[in-house]
């Protein structure tokens, strides 16, 4: 009894040395004091061997599955655009396209347009295709000319800073730009090339700009920058002087939606004689006093005038004369005259003065050189 109790303790000293518990108590099957006294005491475990149990301790692990890398992220698309100011109403995408085309690869070109017009609102949105050439377009662009107009380049800001900025832009551009100056009466034929040089004769010309309408024809004036001291002696030596067959009305532009007191009048003179020419025409109205301007509109397609005229005076002779030779009778023709006024305005206008885009036509008040652009 003692033996077994031994071979029990024995047993479970093993167990805890080894780390191993068995799941159940183990039995052993002991033979008899006669075969002990042999010396052939035998035990067998109910339970795993200590072996096997250390065989399967010391498997190998199963190897885990190896985790894929995840593919690197594709390089996102450069989007930061460009923002051009100034740009000429008249300007069109293809021609903003062509001219960054010329300084990198154009990923894309935002024209905003007015909704009634159709044309362009004078500003614009181009990104490039990479960072390279969006730096190398404002800086070669810049201050470029382009459909007539300084257009002014530079990188698209968040919105929090176009305020700011754009405050301190108005600022520094009054301060640099000098002054505006109205170029009214001007000949439809009169090209920008012409016109500049007329005024660079008094000093540098910053910007030069002869408006036009829906169908990109000129509507009879202009607009010139210069520095103020270049831009009065400008004024004083080219008002009054003839350009093209026209005698031009040269003064300071005003801000928009002022109208100034105007130093002359323009009359029309309506069912003019096919036959009759400016000269005879300046003859009949400086009787009543200086003739500032005559001008009869000539139709461009056949060269023969369009049966009506404009006659510029001083504002005490153009009333008088415009009493004295309305029902006036000229080479044949009974004459209509009266006071022009801004095109759009009148109540009535005779079939030869519907088509005239001098900006005039018969009748009413005029407002002289102040459209603003």
């Amino acid at each position: 009894m003692n033996l077994d109790k031994a071979f029990v303790l024995l047993a479970a000293s093993i167990g805890a040395v080894a780390g191993f518990a068995p799941i159940a108590p183990t039995a052993f099957t002991v033979t008899s004091q006669s075969q002990a006294s042999r010396g052939s005491v035998a035990f067998v475990p109910r339970s795993a061997l200590f072996s096997e149990v250390e065989e399967v301790a010391e498997a190998p692990a199963a190897e885990a599955p190896a985790v894929e890398e995840a593919a690197a992220p594709a390089p996102a698309a450069f989007d930061t655009a460009i923002y051009i100011g100034n740009l000429s109403f008249d300007a069109v995408e293809s021609e903003l396209r062509s001219a960054f085309s010329e300084h990198g690869s154009v990923a894309k070109v935002q024209m905003p347009l007015d909704r009634e017009t159709g044309r362009s609102r004078g500003f614009s949105f181009v990104t490039m295709s990479n960072a390279e050439d969006h730096a190398t377009a404002i800086e070669m662009l810049n201050e470029t000319e382009v459909s007539g107009r300084t257009i002014y380049v530079s990188e698209s800001l968040p919105k929090e800073k176009v305020a700011a900025n754009k405050k301190k832009y108005t600022t520094e551009r009054k301060k640099n730009e000098g002054t505006k100056i109205y170029v009214g009466n001007l000949n439809f034929d009169t090209t920008y090339d012409d016109l500049k040089a007329t005024f660079e004769a008094f000093g540098a010309v910053s910007d030069c700009f002869i408006p036009s309408d829906y169908e990109g024809n000129p509507r009879g004036f202009a607009f010139i920058q210069m520095e103020e001291e270049n831009a009065l002696e400008a004024i004083e030596k080219v008002n009054g002087t003839e350009l093209d067959g026209r005698t031009l009305n040269v003064n300071k532009s005003l801000p928009k939606g002022t109208k100034s007191t105007p130093k002359q009048t323009k009359l029309y003179v309506g069912n003019l004689s096919w036959g009759t020419e400016a000269p005879a025409l300046r003859e009949l109205f400086e009787e009543y006093g200086t003739v500032v301007d005559a001008y009869i509109p000539v139709d461009k397609e056949t060269g023969q005038h369009r049966g009506f005229a404009f006659v510029t005076m001083e504002p005490e002779d153009a009333l008088r004369a415009a009493d004295e030779t309305d029902g006036y009778e000229l080479d044949g023709r009974i004459l209509r005259v009266n006071e022009a006024q801004p095109k759009g305005a009148s109540r009535q206008s005779y079939s030869n003065n519907d088509s005239y885009d001098d900006g005039y036509s018969e009748g009413g008040d005029e407002s002289w050189g102040n459209e603003a652009y």
